[in-house]
């Protein structure tokens, strides 16, 4: 019989690799977990109430986040790879997963936005190159 791990041990498992934050339906933060603060460099307090935008990197066109914000205002999961700036200007690249929280009417009454780092893969590019290679010869030939 092969060993399932039980919910708690999945939770923390997420909580240690990824990214995680909740914001209000006006984009302020309503929760950082801790790998959230290290990353940014902000303690939890300094993050609660601000606008998720004070990690955004300026050269990121408005329009990526026009996007973010239609998208997931109607109800749908985006997803994007973004860089961030922490606290000092520390820069970090996030493989970004926004999507809506829904009350029991089914009413957004929040966002809950999963990232995972990617700054290892800035390192590799070769190997993000041949993948997409791959990627794009697969789904062309189909």
């Amino acid at each position: 019989m092969s060993y399932q791990p039980s919910t708690a041990q999945l939770l923390d498992a997420v909580q240690n690799v990824m990214v995680i934050s909740t914001t209000d339906l006006q984009g302020n933060i309503t929760y950082a977990n801790d790998l959230f603060c290290t990353l940014t460099g902000f303690k939890r307090e300094e993050l609660i109430g601000q606008p998720h935008s004070m990690v955004r990197h300026p050269d990121v066109p408005k329009a990526v986040y026009k996007d973010m914000w239609d998208t997931i205002k109607a109800g749908k999961t985006w997803t994007g790879i973004v860089p961030n700036l922490g606290k000092g200007g520390v820069l970090y690249v996030v493989d970004t997963t926004v999507q809506p929280l829904f009350d029991d009417a089914g009413r957004i009454n929040g966002y809950i936005s999963i990232r995972r780092v990617v700054n290892d893969l800035m390192a590799q590019f070769d190997a993000v190159e041949f993948s997409k290679e791959k990627f794009d010869d697969f789904y062309e030939a189909a």
